[in-house]
């Protein structure tokens, strides 16, 4: 796991094989700090979905936004795979209709919003062992490159 710890799948042979088992997780809340509000106003993004998965599965995941005007913001999903690099995934706009995803899951992924329940959904089909990694979303308040977390 990126925060250093072991997987937790179990021991040998206990679900232990990426080929066959995929893990997708998603991170705990996070707190981010208003541009506009100073130190005073607490952005919280949540995900949820993942777990394990079979290749060829598909799965969901969530992410909700509090503290801030969520459909005001586009929403970035990165992850990042045991010991591998922070890898962009996919971003949907303010507006439902601008999205992009990484080759890397083109013509498998769909990316949502439902800004009544500030909420941003990735949903990834046919999973690859590949994908295995843990998902997160942030959002970017328009300081410094998109790129940047």
């Amino acid at each position: 796991a990126i925060s250093g710890k072991k997987c937790g799948c179990g021991g040998p042979g206990a679900l232990g094989h990426w080929d066959k088992v995929l893990a997708l997780w998603s991170l705990p809340a996070r707190f981010l700090r208003s541009p506009s509000a100073g130190l005073w106003a607490q952005w919280t993004l949540q995900e949820a979905g993942g777990g394990l998965r079979a290749a060829g599965d598909s799965v969901t995941l969530s992410c909700r936004g509090s503290g801030f005007t969520f459909r005001n913001y586009g929403i970035r999903w990165y992850r990042q795979s045991p010991g591998g690099t922070l890898e962009w995934v996919s971003y949907i706009s303010y507006d439902p209709k601008v999205f992009r995803f990484d080759q890397s899951v083109k013509g498998r992924a769909r990316i949502s919003r439902d800004n009544s329940r500030s909420e941003a959904y990735l949903s990834l089909q046919t999973l690859h062992p590949n994908d295995s990694a843990r998902y997160f979303c942030a959002v970017h308040t328009g300081k410094g490159s998109p790129a940047e977390l």
